[in-house]
């Protein structure tokens, strides 16, 4: 992270302790802390003196943080001025106390670096116009009576301006399917991640930001692909899916309707690798969901519901031949099936 010094008693200190401290912190105040998380806490208070100066630092910034309501700790993340739905839910405990854990960590200098692409993901999500909780899904309608769906974990800022409508997403996915522009001048309808722009094409379409690249799959229309750095585009059609880097595009490819099975509360899997479909599972459910190497092969199939998903991992040794072992309430492993 640029621009932001960190400091623990009054010294600097690796951010990257800090922000365990603070990750310490969320999970103490949280209200559902196991008694191993507990351990592991303190344990991990004497593993290093930094660990405990960081421990110590935070909770002394933090000051009377543990008495703080949740609805009461932080803004509700309604939608702007311009934007019609029904009122936004505020964020998760777990969030808002992360995002005031963090916050009283790196300071005010800090503070200033959340609204930067440095700054985590949680944090300016936390500053997002629009956003989504972990399992949580929603629809809404934009000034220009356009469609948006938010997947689990996304948070988009609504731009819109007498020049352009422009989205831009912070994290996760959006699904839209945009209006018909009736004035004039015409207002482009734009989707802005970090790797470049999504342009739609008289559209229904979904993008997601994965790791250092956009995933963009269209239902409707076309949809043109604008790298941040390079001239080239590519304009998907109807049934196709494609993607880009800031540097480069990425080839076109068919796509399932199966993937958008995701706003009708859903996952659809033909054949997916366990470890794929355990990584899409992670979307929608708090903590680890690990997978180890020997079984991340296996293929899956079946239609599996996001809001039962602790059921829907206790099922897969009906299925496939694994353990799944529940380490804490927020680590999930799936492991090759020990004989008995």
């Amino acid at each position: 992270m640029r621009g932001a010094t960190v400091y623990a008693q009054g010294r600097p200190i690796d951010l990257a302790i800090a922000m365990q401290a603070a990750e310490w912190l969320t999970t103490l105040m949280s209200g559902v802390a196991t008694p191993a998380e507990k351990t592991a806490w303190q344990e991990w208070r004497r593993a290093h003196p930094d660990h405990e100066r960081a421990w110590q630092h935070i909770e002394s910034v933090s000051g009377g943080l543990r008495e703080l309501d949740a609805q009461a700790s932080r803004k509700a993340l309604l939608p702007g001025p311009n934007v019609r739905s029904r009122p936004a839910s505020p964020l998760s405990r777990r969030n808002s106390l992360q995002l005031l854990a963090w916050i009283s960590t790196i300071g005010i200098t800090g503070w200033f670096g959340a609204r930067s692409p440095y700054a985590p993901d949680f944090a300016r999500a936390a500053l997002a116009d629009l956003s989504t909780g972990v399992g949580e899904r929603r629809e809404l309608t934009l000034p220009d009576g356009s469609q948006l769906h938010l997947n689990s974990g996304s948070a988009v800022n609504v731009r819109f301006s007498g020049t352009q409508r422009l989205l831009q997403l912070v994290q996760g996915e959006v699904f839209i399917a945009t209006a018909r522009e009736a004035g004039l001048p015409y207002r482009p309808f734009l989707v802005e991640t970090a790797q470049g722009h999504a342009q739609a094409l008289g559209t229904r379409y979904s993008v997601r930001q994965a790791d250092g690249s956009t995933q963009v799959a269209v239902e409707e229309g076309a949809v043109r692909l604008l790298p941040r750095h390079g001239d080239a585009s590519l304009v998907l059609q109807a049934g196709q899916g494609g993607g880009m880097t800031a540097q480069q595009l990425l080839p076109a490819h068919a796509v399932s309707p199966d993937i958008w099975a995701w706003r009708q509360g859903l996952l659809l899997a033909d054949a997916m690798p366990l470890r794929d479909f355990l990584h899409e599972l992670s979307r929608h459910r708090h903590g680890l969901l690990g997978c180890d190497d020997a079984v991340a092969a296996l293929r899956i199939s079946g239609v599996f519901p996001l809001a039962d998903l602790d059921a829907v991992l206790l099922s897969l040794p009906n299925s496939l031949p694994v353990d799944v072992r529940l380490r804490t309430r927020y680590w999930v492993q799936v492991e090759a099936r020990q004989k008995r």
